[in-house]
């Protein structure tokens, strides 16, 4: 399963399980609220011995509260598969001017996460993929959408393709673990490009993601009238099969009715 890393959630994906989503806003608000609490004191911190106590505290706290989270995901992530496809994500190239975005990225749980998974919770074994153009991508055809900007939906111009921007993303990188990939450049852009050893990828996509995404047998392309016509409404048909979230009560992250 291949695993999509979002600021609010996780977005997973193989045929056999379909789309899972876990929710870690809960775990983002952690990071903004001491962030809050250490910027009222740390002013004070350099002039006041207790108010260094006070923010080591606090710092404390949420390194331990992120951790308990951090650990409770991995967990979940685990009990859902055995081979673990994430994106190999770096901060450094993330950063922007924007103060509040930059933020955002600094507060982000992936690493961790990630860490977890590779030495913690026993033998996973975790592939780190390159996470160039996942979100870009047409999952089925290959087009690339270079106007996202930020859009929930992902459209692809090529065949017509309306999916979810983070499953389109979790697809292409559960493609990448299955088939391998290559990294090129052509005039000086960046590509990543599957290794299906001819195979259609518009079939395959049609043959095993879609009827994981619908629910049973589809119709083929020949069968049909139009063979890009059950795709252009996923959008709005595909919800995700699972869904996990906090629960303050249990401390751990339970399934949720989707």
């Amino acid at each position: 399963m291949a695993w999509d890393f979002n600021l609010l959630s996780l977005d997973g994906y193989s045929p056999e399980t379909g789309w899972i989503r876990i929710d870690t806003s809960k775990l983002a608000s952690i990071h903004i609220a001491s962030f809050e609490k250490r910027r009222s004191v740390q002013r004070r911190a350099s002039h006041s011995k207790k108010a260094r106590r006070v923010l080591s505290k606090y710092s404390n706290r949420e390194r331990n509260r992120a951790g308990k989270h951090q650990l409770e995901i991995a967990r979940v992530i685990q009990s859902l598969c055995g081979s673990v496809g994430l994106e190999e994500l770096k901060k450094q190239g993330m950063f922007t001017r924007s103060r509040i975005w930059n933020r955002r990225i600094s507060r982000s749980d992936w690493r961790g996460i990630a860490k977890i998974l590779e030495g913690r919770l026993w033998e996973v074994k975790v592939v780190e993929l390159d996470p160039y153009g996942s979100s870009s991508y047409c999952s089925r055809c290959g087009w690339e959408n270079r106007d996202l900007n930020g859009a929930d939906v992902f459209v692809c111009g090529g065949c017509g393709l309306r999916l979810d921007r983070q499953l389109n993303a979790a697809i292409n990188l559960y493609m990448r673990l299955t088939f391998g990939y290559t990294t090129n450049w052509e005039d000086g852009k960046k590509r990543v490009e599957l290794r299906m050893e001819g195979a259609s990828q518009k079939e395959w996509w049609d043959a095993v993601v879609l009827p994981s995404l619908v629910g049973g047998c589809v119709l083929t392309g020949a069968e049909r009238s139009d063979p890009d016509e059950l795709v252009r409404g996923l959008h709005d048909a595909v919800k995700p099969k699972l869904c996990y979230a906090y629960d303050r009560y249990a401390n751990a992250y339970l399934r949720i009715p989707t």
